[in-house]
Protein backbone atom coordinates (compact mmCIF):
# COMPACT_ATOMS: atom_id res chain seq x y z
CA UNK A 1 0.00 0.00 0.00
CA UNK A 2 3.08 2.25 0.59
CA UNK A 3 4.70 1.59 -2.32
CA UNK A 4 1.72 2.04 -4.11
CA UNK A 5 1.00 5.74 -2.66
CA UNK A 6 5.10 6.36 -2.63
CA UNK A 7 4.77 6.11 -6.08
CA UNK A 8 2.05 8.85 -7.14
CA UNK A 9 -0.71 6.28 -7.56
CA UNK A 10 -3.95 5.59 -5.12
CA UNK A 11 -4.98 1.62 -6.34
CA UNK A 12 -3.59 -1.25 -7.99
CA UNK A 13 -4.90 -4.25 -9.35
CA UNK A 14 -2.18 -7.13 -9.49
CA UNK A 15 -2.29 -9.29 -13.10
CA UNK A 16 -4.18 -12.53 -12.21
CA UNK A 17 -6.28 -11.40 -9.76
CA UNK A 18 -9.48 -13.36 -9.71
CA UNK A 19 -12.00 -10.31 -8.85
CA UNK A 20 -15.42 -11.95 -9.29
CA UNK A 21 -16.89 -13.54 -5.97
CA UNK A 22 -18.63 -16.91 -5.87
CA UNK A 23 -22.11 -15.15 -5.81
CA UNK A 24 -23.49 -12.00 -4.70
CA UNK A 25 -24.12 -13.29 -1.54
CA UNK A 26 -20.68 -14.73 -0.86
CA UNK A 27 -17.15 -13.11 -0.07
CA UNK A 28 -15.46 -16.38 -1.55
CA UNK A 29 -14.06 -16.20 -4.69
CA UNK A 30 -15.03 -17.37 -7.95
CA UNK A 31 -14.21 -20.65 -9.10
CA UNK A 32 -10.64 -20.07 -10.85
CA UNK A 33 -11.75 -22.57 -13.74
CA UNK A 34 -14.80 -19.98 -14.44
CA UNK A 35 -13.55 -16.98 -13.50
CA UNK A 36 -11.72 -14.61 -15.89
CA UNK A 37 -8.00 -13.51 -14.39
CA UNK A 38 -7.45 -10.15 -14.18
CA UNK A 39 -5.24 -8.35 -17.09
CA UNK A 40 -4.13 -4.63 -16.75
CA UNK A 41 -4.46 -2.78 -20.22
CA UNK A 42 -0.73 -2.22 -20.77
CA UNK A 43 -1.07 1.44 -20.78
CA UNK A 44 -1.79 1.07 -17.07
CA UNK A 45 0.77 -1.32 -15.86
CA UNK A 46 3.71 -0.90 -13.14
CA UNK A 47 5.39 -3.89 -12.02
CA UNK A 48 6.25 -3.16 -8.19
CA UNK A 49 9.13 -5.17 -6.05
CA UNK A 50 8.38 -6.68 -3.35
CA UNK A 51 10.36 -8.29 -0.03
CA UNK A 52 8.82 -11.48 -0.04
CA UNK A 53 7.27 -11.77 -3.43
CA UNK A 54 9.88 -10.34 -5.48
CA UNK A 55 8.06 -8.22 -8.75
CA UNK A 56 4.24 -7.69 -9.28
CA UNK A 57 2.76 -6.68 -12.12
CA UNK A 58 -0.36 -5.25 -12.87
CA UNK A 59 -2.85 -2.35 -13.21
CA UNK A 60 -1.96 0.73 -11.44
CA UNK A 61 -4.75 3.93 -11.18
CA UNK A 62 -3.14 7.69 -10.78
CA UNK A 63 -4.15 9.69 -8.24
CA UNK A 64 -7.09 11.76 -8.73
CA UNK A 65 -10.49 11.24 -10.03
CA UNK A 66 -10.75 7.78 -12.17
CA UNK A 67 -13.44 6.91 -14.49
CA UNK A 68 -13.87 3.58 -15.72
CA UNK A 69 -16.12 2.87 -18.72
CA UNK A 70 -17.13 0.18 -20.70
CA UNK A 71 -19.77 -2.03 -22.01
CA UNK A 72 -22.28 -4.75 -20.54
CA UNK A 73 -20.93 -7.62 -18.61
CA UNK A 74 -17.15 -6.25 -19.24
CA UNK A 75 -16.16 -6.09 -15.48
CA UNK A 76 -16.71 -2.83 -14.60
CA UNK A 77 -18.59 -3.52 -11.17
CA UNK A 78 -16.53 -6.68 -10.37
CA UNK A 79 -13.51 -3.96 -10.84
CA UNK A 80 -15.05 -1.27 -8.61
CA UNK A 81 -16.13 -3.78 -5.66
CA UNK A 82 -12.49 -5.56 -5.71
CA UNK A 83 -10.75 -1.16 -5.40
CA UNK A 84 -13.64 -0.69 -2.94
CA UNK A 85 -12.46 -3.24 -0.66
CA UNK A 86 -8.78 -2.78 -1.35
CA UNK A 87 -8.38 -0.74 1.95
CA UNK A 88 -8.12 -3.87 3.49
CA UNK A 89 -5.89 -6.64 3.29
CA UNK A 90 -6.95 -10.05 2.24
CA UNK A 91 -6.48 -13.78 3.21
CA UNK A 92 -4.23 -15.73 0.80
CA UNK A 93 -6.81 -17.59 -1.74
CA UNK A 94 -9.09 -14.51 -1.14
CA UNK A 95 -7.93 -13.85 -5.24
CA UNK A 96 -7.61 -10.11 -4.29
CA UNK A 97 -4.14 -10.24 -2.43
CA UNK A 98 -2.68 -8.04 -4.49
CA UNK A 99 -5.68 -5.52 -4.48
CA UNK A 100 -4.99 -2.47 -2.52
CA UNK A 101 -5.89 1.01 -2.66
CA UNK A 102 -4.78 4.13 -0.34
CA UNK A 103 -6.30 4.49 2.91
CA UNK A 104 -7.78 7.51 1.65
CA UNK A 105 -9.85 6.42 -0.98
CA UNK A 106 -13.55 7.05 -1.03
CA UNK A 107 -16.57 5.40 -3.16
CA UNK A 108 -18.97 7.84 -4.90
CA UNK A 109 -22.28 7.19 -5.92
CA UNK A 110 -25.48 8.66 -6.61
CA UNK A 111 -28.14 8.39 -3.78
CA UNK A 112 -31.42 9.23 -5.52
CA UNK A 113 -34.02 10.86 -2.66
CA UNK A 114 -31.18 11.73 0.02
CA UNK A 115 -31.04 14.97 1.90
CA UNK A 116 -28.30 17.46 0.93
CA UNK A 117 -27.99 20.34 3.55
CA UNK A 118 -25.97 23.64 2.50
CA UNK A 119 -23.29 22.47 -0.01
CA UNK A 120 -21.81 24.22 -2.61
CA UNK A 121 -22.54 22.18 -5.94
CA UNK A 122 -21.66 24.68 -8.29
CA UNK A 123 -18.01 23.03 -9.35
CA UNK A 124 -21.04 20.38 -11.11
CA UNK A 125 -23.81 21.96 -11.39
CA UNK A 126 -24.79 25.68 -12.13
CA UNK A 127 -28.76 26.00 -13.65
CA UNK A 128 -30.91 24.04 -11.42
CA UNK A 129 -35.06 24.87 -12.72
CA UNK A 130 -36.58 28.10 -10.46
CA UNK A 131 -32.78 29.52 -10.25
CA UNK A 132 -32.42 27.55 -7.35
CA UNK A 133 -28.74 27.99 -5.60
CA UNK A 134 -25.85 25.29 -6.16
CA UNK A 135 -23.80 27.75 -3.82
CA UNK A 136 -25.60 26.98 -0.62
CA UNK A 137 -27.68 23.56 -1.78
CA UNK A 138 -29.98 21.94 0.22
CA UNK A 139 -32.63 19.39 -0.68
CA UNK A 140 -34.52 16.98 1.16
CA UNK A 141 -35.46 14.83 -1.90
CA UNK A 142 -31.82 15.02 -3.92
CA UNK A 143 -31.53 14.04 -7.78
CA UNK A 144 -29.12 11.72 -8.66
CA UNK A 145 -27.01 14.55 -10.49
CA UNK A 146 -27.28 16.52 -7.55
CA UNK A 147 -26.24 14.00 -4.82
CA UNK A 148 -23.39 12.62 -6.78
CA UNK A 149 -22.09 16.33 -6.90
CA UNK A 150 -22.99 17.00 -2.53
CA UNK A 151 -21.01 13.35 -1.68
CA UNK A 152 -17.85 14.22 -3.90
CA UNK A 153 -17.47 17.94 -2.07
CA UNK A 154 -18.01 16.63 0.89
CA UNK A 155 -15.52 13.52 0.38
CA UNK A 156 -13.17 16.07 -0.85
CA UNK A 157 -14.04 18.02 2.37
CA UNK A 158 -12.64 15.68 4.77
Amino acid sequence: REMVGGAGFSAFVANGAILPRASGASDAPMDKTKAIAFKSPASLEQTFELPHTGQVTGMAIKSGVTVIVGGGFHGKSTVLAALENGIYNHVPGDGREFVVCSKRTVKIRAEDGRAVNSVNISPFINNLPYGRDTYNFSTPDASGSTSQAANIIVAIEV
